[in-house]
């Protein structure tokens, strides 16, 4: 295994993509020739700042906070990430779900029917049996109960792939197949493998949604956040990004820590992601005629100074899409002071 470990993930962006143009090897799956290493390790000491923001690439800010907001509804319906990106109605298979939704694999996984023993009793009788129910795992819950119950425990495990879901014809087959998270040292650390990852579309909106649940976990716990590790067995750059591939290795650029802390602690999370999700449903639907005063109040509401930002974000987003005026648009940004502050 190719192994790298860097400090943050705009240190590890360029060094990944200079050693695929380097060292990787020409392989073409379904005809597009890409540059390859397999398998690859890579660790992040400080995942803290989630989000990569070289100038070369020049990544969507709206549909990163909008995909994991999405993701942490818990739901499969295509209608509202679509509207972040578009892209994402070609990978439906009925122009309404997502067969590789992660979010509902994660906080919905569905277990299908199991027999389950039930009890029923009153003054006159007591009536025993097995009935068949549905059943519904949220993994995510699980996960923390068992590092909460054990924190040296190894076992909380969130698995994505899905043998009945993803071996059949399907144009949307998850390329995460497990997140497993332990503590060590005082530590919440996390490790993602997948069976795919595409460096250039990929992979800086995958560990920004897997480190904010890092993020999430570890306030659920009271710890602090650890290092990531990032298992791929196909890290690739398609050919069409090989040129910008090596402009971006070419153009140096300062990076800045992150200094927002956006662990919330169990007590508060549920309330506070609530207020998140509610700016988001109000500004995507009524982006057009929404009044800017009812947006801000909804942003204060909001405690953890992170979440606030990633809100105000969201919002910038929806009210820009709607043309709204200049002036509404700065009042918005005024709010967002994360690493995402001067990029919308």
């Amino acid at each position: 295994m190719r192994s790298f470990e860097f400090n943050t993930f705009e240190e590890a962006y360029p060094q990944l993509i200079k050693a695929l143009l380097e060292e990787g090897e020409e392989v073409s799956p379904r005809g597009m020739l890409t540059r390859e290493i397999s398998p690859v390790g890579i660790t992040i000491k400080d995942p803290t700042k989630h989000a990569i923001t070289h100038p070369v690439r020049k990544l969507n800010y709206g549909f990163m906070v909008g995909e994991l907001l999405w993701m942490l509804r818990g739901k499969n319906e295509v209608e509202s990430i679509a509207h972040y990106n578009k892209q994402w109605l070609k990978y439906s298979d009925d122009g309404m779900t997502l067969n590789g939704s992660y979010g509902q694999r994660i906080f919905n996984w569905d277990a299908g029917n199991r027999d389950i023993e039930f009890k029923n009793e009153d003054e006159y009788s007591i009536t025993r049996g097995m009935a068949s129910k549905a059943i519904t795992v949220n993994q995510f819950e699980a996960a923390y109960q068992q590092l909460k119950a054990d924190p040296d425990t190894r076992q909380a495990t969130i698995v994505i792939f899905d043998p009945y879901k993803d071996y059949r014809e399907t144009k949307d087959k998850p390329c995460t197949n497990l997140m497993r998270f332990t503590i060590r040292n005082g530590k919440l650390n996390m490790m993602v493998c997948m069976r795919s990852n595409d460096i250039f579309y990929g992979f800086p909106y995958d560990v920004y949604n897997f480190t904010m649940m890092q993020e999430i976990m570890a306030g659920k716990l009271g710890v602090a956040v650890g290092k990531y590790t990032h298992v791929v067995d196909s890290l690739h750059i398609y050919q069409e990004h090989f040129e910008i591939g090596r402009q971006l290795i070419d153009t140096p650029y300062i990076t800045t820590p992150a200094i927002i802390d956006a662990r919330i602690s169990n007590e508060d999370v549920e309330v506070e992601l609530a207020r998140v999700m509610n700016v988001e449903v109000v500004t995507r639907k009524t982006a057009d005629i929404v009044n800017i005063d009812v947006i801000t109040k909804m942003l204060s509401s909001i405690q953890n100074e992170y979440w606030r930002s990633i809100s105000a974000v969201i919002a910038t987003y929806n009210l820009k899409k709607a043309k709204r005026s200049n002036d509404d648009l700065d009042i918005l940004r005024a709010y967002i002071t994360n690493e995402f502050k001067g990029l919308l």
